[in-house]
């Protein structure tokens, strides 16, 4: 069930998909992520883009749906990228020692 901390919005344009969560993703809000990445990987993607901009929290149990989510694109050979969000997310991405073994980058200026 949705917590009002928190909302998903995913985008599909052919065989690419864009998910992008909002609020707090935390051990509460995770199913629903988890969820929406596993329908988008079910059905067939080419490439997947997890868009972080506008998320306020993340505790480890979002990092380990990054890193499982990340492992699934290297044996299933889908393009993963993943578009930093606040200063307080990047931060958890260097303390945690996964900002160079995730595919991080910055979301392009038009989207």
């Amino acid at each position: 069930m949705p917590t009002p901390s928190f909302a998903l919005e995913v985008l599909r344009d052919g065989a690419n998909a864009r998910i992008a969560p909002a609020g707090e993703l935390d051990i509460a809000t995770a199913p629903e992520f988890e969820q929406a990445i596993a329908e988008v990987t079910r059905a067939g993607t080419a490439e997947l883009v997890l868009d972080l901009r506008a998320l306020t929290f993340m505790d480890s149990t979002g990092l380990r749906m990054l890193v499982q989510t990340n492992a699934q694109a290297t044996e299933h050979g889908f393009e993963l990228s993943i578009w930093r969000g606040s200063r307080q997310i990047d931060k958890l991405f260097a303390v945690s020692g996964l900002e160079d073994h995730l595919p991080l980058a910055d979301a392009p200026a038009d989207a």
